[in-house]
């Protein structure tokens, strides 16, 4: 009696052992949003320089984000396995009187994701003032009327201010910018990080749902409503990838020169694409 009892505990056991690793492999087929994935594209960076097919440098613009954006060879290098974006003061200012000089790549024409998510491990220097390291998505294509931002859509998917021990992470349209539905439902959320260490940020955009996680805890969402306006989704066309150093602005504030230069390590970045993507939306 007890040897059969035993018998059929240990077959219980190893069929409920069985059962989890199914479940957990499952559970690793799919995203937050329960849908199964494939690799669409990626970046490892572990070639001696950028990968111009894939990126293209930031330029210098009137938005805060570009004042200090400079295409300067040095301030975006690809070393030692990782994606290296720099904001440093400039020592030349009679070949550019700016004060401050970042990097910062796209991938504009380049690579873009639709229904999907992305993972990128990053790691951010501490104890710069002024510091605005960013990682974020912008609209591909224009809307229906030819209109650009913010009507195409912008989602943050981490931005972080000096050293703070945690990151925002932001949706933005022509509905919370415009129309100024900021509340209705929230557009922003902030989540703690592992300072000085580096950190997994994963983004999902599902037919219902934007979904950002830290190191695979989800810490925001922002779900599409039934407020029968357009401008509430743009997030059902693709979005190209925007990484980059900033410094100073309206936001961030002042910049302490004597905490510089800073840097931003991007060890890699892998986008994947719902394999039924062409079943839920004709955009993508």
């Amino acid at each position: 009696m007890n040897g059969e009892y035993a018998m059929n505990r240990g077959r219980r056991a190893a069929a409920l052992f069985a059962a989890t690793t199914l479940a957990l492999c499952a559970a690793a087929a799919t995203s937050l949003g329960g849908g199964p994935y494939t690799l669409d594209w990626s970046d490892e960076f572990d070639g001696a320089s950028l990968d111009t097919n894939r990126w293209s440098r930031c330029v210098r613009g009137t938005p805060d984000w570009k004042k200090h954006m400079s295409t300067r060879a040095d301030l975006v290098e690809v070393k030692d396995g990782s994606l290296v974006m720099w904001g440093v003061a400039n020592k030349d200012r009679k070949a550019d009187p700016r004060p401050y000089l970042t990097g910062g790549v796209e991938s504009r024409h380049k690579g873009t994701m639709g229904l999907g998510r992305v993972e990128m491990r990053v790691k951010f220097e501490d104890h710069q003032k002024g510091a605005w390291p960013a990682l974020w998505m912008c609209g591909e294509l224009r809307d229906e009327r030819g209109r650009g931002w913010p009507w195409n859509g912008e989602i943050d998917i981490v931005e972080r201010l000096n050293d703070d021990p945690f990151v925002y992470q932001t949706a933005h349209s022509a509905w919370t910018v415009v129309k100024k539905h900021t509340k209705d439902p929230p557009q922003q959320g902030k989540a703690d990080i592992r300072k000085g260490e580096w950190n997994v940020y994963g983004f999902e955009i599902t037919v219902t749902n934007l979904v950002w996680s830290i190191n695979g805890k989800e810490t925001f969402h922002y779900p599409k409503t039934d407020c029968g306006d357009p401008s509430q989704w743009p997030f059902d066309k693709p979005f190209f990838f925007i990484l980059d150093m900033q410094l100073g602005g309206s936001w961030v504030g002042e910049v302490d020169e004597s905490t510089l230069p800073v840097r931003m390590y991007i060890d890699w970045i892998r986008v994947y694409k719902r394999k039924d993507a062409a079943e839920h939306s004709t955009s993508f």
